[in-house]
Formats: C-alpha cells, structure tokens, sequence
C-alpha cells in the first residue's frame, strides 16, 4: 500500500499522466522496485490502488533505472522489463514517466509557500555544485556499471535487441497466420 501511496501522491501534481490512467480504469498491474513491489488497480480517477486480483502486466523497475533516470529518463524508459500485457504495460509505463516531484510543493504543507520556496532556492545555491557532482558521480557510475562492469546494457545495445525482438515477434505472427491458411 506504500507504493500505491507514494504513486498517488505525484499523481496528485500531474493532470495527464492520472487520466491516462484512469482510461485504464479496473486494469491491474504489478510494479516491482528493489525496495517494494505492490500489485495496483487503476480507479476511475486516475488514481491507484492496492489490489490482490492477479495482474495484466508488470513492471520491473531495477535499481539501474532508478539511477540513469536521474540523468537520462528517456534511456531509463527503455530499461523497464514489461511482461504480461505489453500494451497496458507500456500505457501504464508512459503515465508514470511523466510523474515529477516538487520539493517546494511537499515543503509547503509544512512550512508554507513562502519558506518552502527560499529553502528550496537556498538548497539550489549550496547544493549546486555538490549537487552537481553527484550529478556526475551518479553519471560516472552508471557509464561504469554499463561500460567496464557490462551490468547495464549500452543503449545501443538495447535498440538492436528490441530491433531483434521485434523482427522476430513479426515473424511469429507471420507464421502463425500462414499455418492459419493451411488448416
């Protein structure tokens, strides 16, 4: 329930991706992260659910997503392992790719507006150069895990697989289809 928690709250700040959702309304989905993984029913609000159905698809986020997608969400779209329902699982990964956190927002409950915004501009002027450099520490170390460790695919690598899969996916169909006109 932590998760569907967590998941409704950047919902909450983020119009689209919770219609999006909701036009998927009774589905079910697992979402698997290192920390929790939870099985979640999409409302009809856009918003989620804890869920004991069995799911359509899941989601396996690694923790190498969670580290390139600091610095390249696009490359760390493409490292979400989908199975089950490939078309609801990539609706549900395309709403979630547009969730944001806003510190200021968060902040604000707590301290108000005005507070929550000098903080947030403070911690962007003493926290830009370390943030900076975990920025690119968090670079570096993500080229190292891809690069020397060979842990994470090159996304290179990556399009010639999905190129791969997909041309073999096509020809199942194919040969499906002709075994069909065989019968």
């Amino acid at each position: 329930m932590m998760l569907a928690a967590v998941l409704n709250r950047l919902l909450a700040h983020s119009p689209v991706a919770q219609s999006e959702l909701a036009a998927q309304s009774g589905c079910t989905v697992r979402i698997e992260t290192p920390l929790k993984n939870e099985t979640l029913v999409m409302m009809p609000d856009g918003l989620l659910a804890h869920s004991e159905a069995p799911p359509e698809a899941t989601l396996v986020l690694s923790l190498s997503f969670f580290i390139v997608r600091t610095h390249d969400p696009a490359t760390a779209a493409q490292q979400i392992e989908l199975s089950g329902d490939a078309a609801l699982g990539g609706r549900v990964a395309h709403a979630l790719s547009l969730l944001r956190w806003d510190a200021a927002e968060d902040l604000s409950e707590l301290v108000g507006d005005v507070l929550a915004n000098r903080l947030v501009k403070l911690a962007g002027v003493f926290g830009g150069i370390p943030g900076a450099i975990g920025g690119r520490l968090v670079k570096s170390y993500a080229e190292y895990l891809r690069d020397e460790r060979g842990i994470l695919a090159h996304p290179v690598e990556v399009g010639r697989w999905a190129n791969g899969v997909n041309a073999l996916s096509r020809g199942v169909t194919e040969l499906e289809n002709r075994v069909q006109h065989l019968e």
